[in-house]
Parts: C-alpha cells; structure tokens; sequence
C-alpha cells in the first residue's frame, strides 16, 4: 500500500520567478513541475511587488538557482 501512496501522492505547487539578463523578476508562477529554462528559480513565496525588481536574498530557494557561467 505504501507504493501506492508514493506514486500517487499529492505534490504541493511550488513558486518560481523568471529572471531577465540585469536578475529582475520578469514574471512568476506557480506549478506543480519546474519550468523548462535556465532562468527560472525557485521562490518561497510570491509577492507582486517583485516583478521588474531584483529578488530579495531571502525570497530566493538556494537549491533551484540556475547556474551561470562567466
């Protein structure tokens, strides 16, 4: 019965923040699944007051920063 509830157990939506070239939010969403693209971070919560604006530090999930080369 265990197997059965892990494949078929509820997943909380989970927030992201689409971030442009200057680390401005550009958009936000809420999903089930991570957004396909590099730019897409994980935020723990939403705030429109966020959009055109840089995320602050502590809205930001630090294991779904993308990776950036320089």
């Amino acid at each position: 019965m265990s197997l059965f509830k892990t494949l078929f157990r509820h997943r909380p939506p989970r927030h992201y923040a689409l971030l442009d070239d200057q680390d401005r939010c550009r958009m936000l969403l809420t999903a089930k699944e991570r957004p396909h693209g590099e730019r897409w971070v994980e935020i723990a919560e939403i705030r429109l007051g966020w959009i055109g604006k840089p995320l602050p530090g502590a809205g930001l999930q630090q294991h779904c920063a993308p990776s950036r080369q320089a």
